[in-house]
């Protein structure tokens, strides 16, 4: 049995969470308790001294309190990472207005410059996943490398879907 605390900041990732639940809900038992959960650390002596103090104050506390001895758990997920590059003949200023968009197309939301290219955060139904895109003069060619990190499928997801629309813009289809 595993604890597991998902601390989300909005709504919109309060609801994915949801949706994941119910698609595990067949493949394991999954309790979402009602109240409060606490994690408290100190020794037994103190520890059963709060449980009693706890138990004081509720109605029924043995229907009503469960207490697990935990240990921290390191799950072992990898972050997944793709690189697309792309080279063409066209200029550069006309390959950044159509990487502009499709990062629109994609509903990919611009999170900040960095020193080389522009790094966009995308939801989709796989997952989400961080998107770096550079656009770069090499040797008097036109450079495209588009890095996609994520976990999941959504980058495999991702990447097939951006290679299509790559393709189709640089007429390789």
């Amino acid at each position: 049995m595993y604890l597991i605390i998902l601390d989300y900041g909005t709504d919109a990732e309060r609801k994915r969470i949801d949706y994941a639940v119910e698609r595990w809900q067949d493949k394991l038992v999954i309790k979402k308790p009602k109240g409060t959960i606490l994690i408290v650390s100190g020794s037994k002596e103190q520890l059963n001294d709060f449980i009693e103090d706890l138990h004081a104050r509720l109605e029924s506390p043995e229907k009503k309190m469960q207490v697990f001895d935990i240990e921290y758990y390191i799950p072992e997920v990898e972050k997944k990472t793709k690189t697309l590059v792309y080279r063409t003949k066209e200029k550069i200023e006309f390959v950044k207005r159509f990487m502009d968009y499709l990062m629109t197309k994609l509903n990919a939301n611009y999170e900040y410059r960095s020193k080389i290219g522009k790094v966009y955060s995308i939801s989709t139904k796989k997952g989400q996943a961080k998107l770096e895109t550079i656009v770069r003069d090499i040797d008097g060619k036109t450079e495209i490398r588009i890095g996609i990190e994520g976990y999941g499928e959504v980058v495999s997801f991702l990447s097939d879907k951006i290679d299509n629309e790559m393709k189709m813009f640089l007429g390789e289809r």
